[in-house]
This record gives structure tokens, C-alpha cells and sequence, in this order.
């Protein structure tokens, strides 16, 4: 059972909650739901963020939404998730548009519609929500039905999200920037955000970045840099980056590869350095 910090005592809350202060009713569900300052009880966490939801916190219904269409310590309900996801978006929740984007998107517990997708998750992303930015971004990028390919919003949508640092986001903007898809061609550009998710060890990333150092587009040439990028690419599957490296292996001699895994090894620790400062990050936030 975790803690709950200072500042959400679970006797205080609970005083709270009792004296009918919806936020206070939401956070004791959710201690409840996650088991933090309290035993974790799926019914007890229903029962509070039911009370809170009566009073419209909207993150009570979107939690309750989750709950229901997850199963999480109930039957899956769909029908009644959907009702408690709809009542949080329409009040302006992003988490909440952003699911009922993916809902409509996979057709779970509403119509496959793409259109309908695309309105919520554009909401989602309008308050900056990062998923919601990706969502968005990919739709317009390959298309819908009832949402025609668009490079001009796929580039905004992505660019929004790749500035938050996603790397799916940051690997498309490179595409997008290399090839001028909705934007002024820019190799350059492409390969600093290459870097940005080949440094957060996105394999395509890591391969596009490998492909532009072994070309020298945006960059100068750089056969052990190609190496190294292309064989941690290749290391996770990728199998372009697997191929890119097959059809060096003429420039790709034992000193180019020598310095090659040197490099790899001195990128690998510093993936496994961002992505460990990303975490403490992630655990900092209230």
C-alpha cells in the first residue's frame, strides 16, 4: 500500500469527503482504486467516485468510465463506461475526449467512425494533451475513413506533440521535414529530430538517423555514426535498419565497425540516462 503525500492525509480526506467536498470524495476513490494511503477496494473506490461524479467532478467520471470499461474490480460495461467518459468530456476533460477518440477510432462500445474520432481527440489535443496531439497527428498522416490524408494538419498535430517530446511525433516530424509533407523541405531539421527519438531509443528513429550519417543528408557523413545507429536500430528488430546495414557492409570495415560498437555502446548508456531521468520525471509530477 503506498503513501499519500502530506498534503493528502487519507483521515483528512476522508473528514472531508464526508462533509460532501467532491474533490475530497474523488481522491479517497481514488486511494481506494490505486491502493495509496488506503487498502486497495474496488467497490469502496466505485462508491466515492460515484458520489463525486454526482456532483459532477469530472475526473470522478472519467475514472469511473475507466473502472467500467477495463473491468478493474467490476464486470466490463461498456454501455455504462461510455456514459461516464461522455459526461467527463463534455465537460471538457482531455483524458476523457482523448478515450472516447480511441473508442470511436476501434469502434469498442460505439460505431467505428473515424470522423467522430478525430473531433475528440482534436478537443483532447487543443488542451495540449500529448496522446491526444499523437492520435490526431496520426490519423491525418495516414488517413480515415471520413478523414482524408492531410499533410498540412499532420504536420501541426505532430509538430505540437514532438515539441512535448514523443518520439513517435519527433521520428515523423523527420519524415515529414525530409520529405516536405505539408512543410518546406528541411534535411537538417529532419535530422535533429531523428536524433531527439533515436536518442529516446526509438528504433526508426535510430534508423532514419543511421540512414542520413551514412548519406550525409543534414549532416556530415559519418560511417561509424551510421553503424552505431543503425546496429541499435537493428538490435530491436527494425528491419530496415537490419537491410541499411546489409547494404553498407562494403563501407563498414573492421575499423569503421570497431569505432561503430564503441559509439553504440556510448549511445546506449545515454538512451538508458534519458530514459531513467524521464521516469524520475513522470514520478516527480503531482
Amino acid at each position: 500500500m503506498a503513501a499519500l503525500g502530506d498534503d493528502l492525509n487519507f483521515d483528512k480526506l476522508q473528514t472531508r469527503a464526508a462533509q460532501g467536498d467532491p474533490e475530497a470524495e474523488f481522491l479517497v476513490g481514488r486511494a481506494y482504486d490505486r491502493g495509496e494511503g488506503a487498502p486497495h477496494d474496488a467497490a469502496k473506490a466505485i462508491e466515492w467516485y460515484r458520489k463525486a461524479a454526482s456532483q459532477g467532478n469530472a475526473k470522478a467520471e472519467n475514472n469511473l468510465g475507466s473502472i467500467y470499461l477495463s473491468g478493474r474490480g467490476v464486470t466490463v460495461d461498456q454501455a455504462e463506461g461510455l456514459k461516464w467518459y461522455q459526461k467527463a468530456a463534455g465537460q471538457g476533460a482531455a483524458l476523457a475526449q482523448e478515450t472516447l477518440g480511441q473508442l470511436y477510432s476501434r469502434g469498442i462500445g460505439v460505431p467505428k467512425d473515424d470522423k467522430q474520432a478525430a473531433e475528440w481527440y482534436r478537443k483532447a489535443a487543443e488542451q495540449g494533451l500529448v496522446q491526444a496531439e499523437v492520435a490526431i497527428g496520426q490519423l491525418y498522416y495516414f488517413g480515415g475513413k471520413g478523414v482524408p490524408q492531410d499533410q498540412v494538419e499532420a504536420a501541426r498535430w505532430a509538430g505540437k506533440a514532438a515539441a512535448q517530446g514523443n518520439a513517435w511525433a519527433q521520428n515523423t516530424m523527420g519524415v515529414i521535414e525530409e520529405n516536405g509533407f505539408g512543410v518546406e523541405k528541411d534535411a537538417k531539421q529532419a535530422a535533429e529530430w531523428f536524433r531527439k527519438a533515436a536518442e529516446q531509443g526509438d528504433a526508426k528513429g535510430q534508423s532514419n538517423l543511421g540512414r542520413l550519417y551514412a548519406e550525409g543528408t543534414g549532416l556530415e557523413q559519418s560511417w561509424p555514426e551510421a553503424y552505431a545507429w543503425l546496429s541499435l536500430s537493428a538490435a530491436s528488430g527494425e528491419v530496415t535498419a537490419q537491410k541499411l546495414l546489409e547494404s553498407y557492409q562494403d563501407r563498414l570495415g573492421p575499423d569503421v565497425a570497431a569505432e561503430g560498437k564503441r559509439l553504440a555502446d556510448e549511445h546506449r548508456r545515454q538512451i538508458e540516462n534519458n530514459k531513467a531521468a524521464a521516469r524520475a520525471a513522470a514520478t516527480a509530477q503531482p
